[in-house]
C-alpha cells in the first residue's frame, strides 16, 4: 500500500469530522477511495459516486447547461481532482494539514460543510427531470416552504407530504401538481391539479425550479419551464 495514503488514512481515522461521521456510512469508504486512487478518470468516478452535486454538473454539461462564471463548487471539485496524497501526507507530517481538511469538507460536504437535507432533495429532484423521457408521462411534484420541489416515483401528493415528514422536513405542501419533460431543456408543469393550491402566483413553482438550477451550478437562463393548466387533475 502507498505508505503516503497510510499516513493520510491514520490521520484521517483520528480526525474528530472525519470519525464522527455515522457508522456504515459510505461516505468514509468514498473519501478513503477518492485519496487512495491516482487516475484522473477513476478520481472522478469515485467522487460522482459521493456527490449528487458533482453528478448533476456532469448532467448539465452534457445538456450545455453547466455555468461557468461564479461557481465556487466546481472550482474546488477541480481542486480537489489535483490533490497531491504525497502532498497530502506531508502536510500532515509538518502539521500544515487544515488547508487540505477544509477542502474535504467542503467539496464532499461534512463536517463543517454539511449541507441541509432540502439540499439534496432538490438536487436528486433537478437529476430526476433531466433523466425524464421527453415527451413521456409526467411525474407528480408538491412544492414545500423553502421552494423545496419532492417527488417520489408512484406515490400520491398525501403519501409524498407523508415521506416527506418522515425525512425529517417540516411543513406542509403549498402547491402540487405534474410536471413533464417537453424537450432537451423544456419543461411543462400544472396548476390544474385538484392537489395544486395557490399561493398567489402561479408561477412560484417556476421560479423555485429556476433559483435551485441557478444554485446547483446550471444556467437557469436556458432552461424553459412552461405553465400548463390544461393537462387535467393530478
Amino acid at each position: 500500500m502507498n505508505p503516503d495514503f497510510q499516513v493520510v488514512e491514520a490521520f484521517l481515522s483520528g480526525w474528530k469530522p472525519f470519525a464522527d461521521l455515522p457508522a456504515g456510512t459510505a461516505l468514509r469508504g468514498q473519501i478513503l477511495a477518492f485519496l487512495a486512487e491516482v487516475r484522473p478518470d477513476e478520481r472522478r468516478r469515485h467522487f460522482a459516486s459521493a456527490s449528487d452535486l458533482y453528478r448533476l454538473h456532469n448532467r448539465y454539461r452534457e445538456l450545455e447547461l453547466f455555468r461557468e462564471g461564479k461557481n465556487e463548487k466546481a472550482e474546488q471539485f477541480e481542486r480537489l481532482f489535483r490533490l497531491s496524497i504525497a502532498e497530502f501526507a506531508t502536510a500532515i507530517e509538518e502539521n500544515r494539514q487544515k488547508e487540505h481538511l477544509g477542502l474535504l469538507q467542503f467539496t464532499f460536504e461534512f463536517g463543517r460543510h454539511e449541507v441541509a437535507p432540502r439540499h439534496n432533495l432538490m438536487r436528486e429532484f433537478i437529476y430526476k427531470l433531466f433523466e425524464m423521457d421527453i415527451a413521456a408521462v409526467g411525474i407528480k411534484y408538491s412544492l414545500f416552504p423553502g421552494g423545496v420541489l419532492y417527488s417520489s416515483a408512484g406515490k400520491s401528493h398525501d403519501e409524498m407530504a407523508r415521506d416527506y415528514t418522515r425525512l425529517g422536513m417540516g411543513g406542509a405542501p403549498m402547491a402540487g401538481g405534474v410536471i413533464a419533460r417537453a424537450g432537451m431543456r423544456e419543461f411543462l408543469y400544472d396548476t390544474n391539479s385538484t392537489a395544486y393550491k395557490s399561493t398567489g402566483d402561479p408561477a412560484v413553482v417556476k421560479d423555485s425550479l429556476s433559483q435551485w438550477i441557478r444554485n446547483t451550478g446550471g444556467r437557469e437562463d436556458k432552461v424553459r419551464i412552461r405553465l400548463d393548466t390544461t393537462r387535467g387533475d393530478a
